[in-house]
């Protein structure tokens, strides 16, 4: 679905940003979607990550396909 989510906006014309945050087993991996280099983030400095994310993008949309592992730990 995020796959199809990134095609859709690409063709919208819309930069996709080339971040993603996964799970601790993916933390670290790139993947390519449409051409894109996405780099994966687990866990772990997730605010951090999402904070310098903010700054460089500060227009950006999120979609969220939550990975437990992400969350767990807030609920």
């Amino acid at each position: 679905m995020g796959r199809a989510v990134i095609q859709a906006a690409i063709s919208a014309g819309l930069h996709p940003v080339p971040v993603s945050f996964s799970c601790a087993e993916e933390s670290g991996q790139t993947v390519e979607v449409c051409g894109k280099e996405i780099k994966l983030h687990g866990p772990s400095g997730r605010e951090s990550i999402l904070a310098s994310v903010v700054d460089e993008y500060p227009n950006l949309i999120v979609v969220d396909y939550t990975v437990p592992d992400v969350v767990n730990e807030w609920i």
